[in-house]
């Protein structure tokens, strides 16, 4: 029997926003990715959008649903150093079916210097 698509809508409002703070500690250096500086890497603030993005899919879903992502487009506008505190807010920006586009700024410093903007996109699989 088919059973029917998990819907996005069902789980999150459009504007929807998450928070959470990350640290750039030595194994999210641009060093250990072929950079040149001790800064927070790309790859890393890929990372922290997508896992945080899962996150909140599955806390929102209360284990019946995961996801997988299908895109993922990042600016990285400024450095943070290590041992810098790094504000990620991610927003429901759009849903379509079984997929969600969340929006992502990373902030750091008492100044909020912005460090990074992007979008993600993840479609829901039943888990």
């Amino acid at each position: 029997m088919d059973r029917p698509m998990l819907q996005a809508q069902a789980l999150f409002q459009t504007g929807q926003q998450f928070k959470k703070t990350c640290v750039v500690d030595a194994a999210a250096g641009a060093l250990n990715y072929g950079g040149d500086l001790d800064v927070l890497a790309t790859p890393v603030i890929v990372y922290w959008i997508e896992s945080y993005a899962t996150e909140c899919i599955r806390l929102a879903g209360r284990g019946c649903c995961g996801s997988v992502g299908h895109a993922v487009s990042v600016r990285h506008l400024a450095p943070a150093h290590p041992g810098s505190a790094v504000h990620l807010t991610i927003t429901v920006e759009a849903m379509f079916g079984n997929s969600v586009r969340f929006s992502a700024r990373l902030v750091t410093g008492e100044a909020d210097t912005l460090i990074a903007t992007g979008t993600h996109d993840r479609t829901l699989v039943e888990l």
